[in-house]
């Protein structure tokens, strides 16, 4: 299985890298397992595939975890059956029955409304009845989670897990979430989160407005790539503060618009999050640009962790691309034994992911910028 402990093979005399904890070994290979028992996660893992560059991963793990992403992503985009597309197309005055995208969880049609360019993602038949079963599994991670985050509350980090998974598979709320976070960002110059068909959406139909363009995981590039940056870093902190982590605003659902502007999907997969661990998060960073400890709210073994992987990232001008994530991968690894030491909240970790989401996009446009002072500044 391909997990952090992965080593090189370019040489027998090879200094042997530092080694992943026993207790988040097990851990990462009880979450392997679980993925290869339960069907419907080949979802997530599909969605990961389009997160992950292969190029920002260390060499000794790079190949066989491309290799599991891109069979994962090509295992669950089937064109979903006629039956599933035709029983959609009678609420439109146009559709088209040739897909514009299919991903793991839904398949995207382009119709129209009133006139209006419409986007219509049909999710998967089956695919909530498959997750709802699968969730079952997720409490055989709790002795290994428990073991590895000894301080978390591993049940309150399953739970929050299984709402989130639940939530992402239901339209309707993500409409609404949708709407809600739109309000949020309806402030930043040169975004635009497409405008949900209410009246239209189901809990297995979501209907939006079309953005036409290419995505950054589509291999379109902004002409001002720091512009982008700093509106995709604006969006990410206006929802923050208005108490939303974009938990899949991934360079997939990143949109080039011909005008200049960037459009934003999956916004309504945001997860609400306390104010009060947003606050933290945005104090946490800027001790770590400071290299101030003592301002820093959270134990010794989180800053250092934080402070390790992060490294230049947090000193200034820097440049992010896949080179800068790789460092950032290498410097982690050592800090990794400090883990029991750490005390996540079930909303840190949505922040976290929403924030690693974030990097991930960025570095696809390879900007410089004093990144904590430019998250400051939003």
């Amino acid at each position: 299985m391909p997990t952090a402990s992965s080593r090189s093979t370019a040489s027998p005399s090879s200094p042997r890298g530092p080694e992943v904890p026993p207790a988040l070994r097990a851990l990462a290979e009880a979450g392997w397992a679980l993925v290869r028992q339960a069907p419907s996660a080949r979802v997530g893992l599909a969605r990961l595939a389009g997160v992950v560059d292969p190029g920002a991963l260390p060499t000794a793990i790079r190949e066989p975890i491309a290799r599991e992403l891109e069979a994962a992503r090509a295992a669950a985009c089937e064109p979903l059956e006629a039956a599933a597309v035709k029983r959609v197309a009678s609420a439109f005055d146009d559709f088209d029955p040739d897909p514009i995208a299919i991903r793991a969880a839904a398949q995207t049609h382009r119709g129209t409304v009133d006139g209006v360019p419409v986007a219509i993602r049909i999710r998967r038949p089956g695919l909530e009845r498959s997750v709802r079963n699968d969730l079952a599994l997720l409490d055989t991670l709790a002795p290994a989670l428990r073991a590895a985050l000894p301080r978390a509350d591993a049940g309150a980090l399953l739970r929050s897990a299984r709402e989130q998974l639940l939530d992402e598979l239901d339209f309707e709320h993500e409409a609404s979430m949708q709407r809600r976070v739109a309000r949020a960002l309806r402030g930043i110059d040169g975004l635009v989160v497409p405008a949900v068909h209410s009246d239209l959406c189901a809990e297995d139909v979501l209907v939006a407005e079309l953005l036409d363009g290419e995505t950054l995981a589509d291999g379109a590039r902004p002409s001002d790539p720091a512009a982008a940056a700093r509106t995709l870093v604006a969006a990410h902190v206006a929802a923050a503060r208005a108490g939303f982590a974009l938990v899949d605003a991934r360079p997939g659902h990143v949109v080039v618009l011909a005008d200049g502007r960037i459009g934003l999907l999956g916004v309504g997969m945001a997860r609400p999050v306390g104010r009060d661990r947003v606050g933290r998060a945005f104090d946490a960073l800027a001790a770590l640009r400071g290299a101030d400890e003592s301002s820093f709210p959270g134990t010794a073994a989180e800053y250092a962790v934080a402070r390790s992987a992060l490294g230049p990232l947090v000193e200034g001008e820097a440049r992010l691309d896949a080179t800068a994530l790789r460092c950032a991968l290498r410097r982690a690894l050592p800090a990794l034994e400090l883990a029991p030491q750490v005390e996540p909240q079930a909303d840190d970790l949505w922040l976290a992911r929403a924030a690693g989401q974030l990097v991930a996009t960025l570095a696809r446009l390879e900007a410089s910028a004093d990144w904590p002072a430019l998250v400051a500044s939003s």
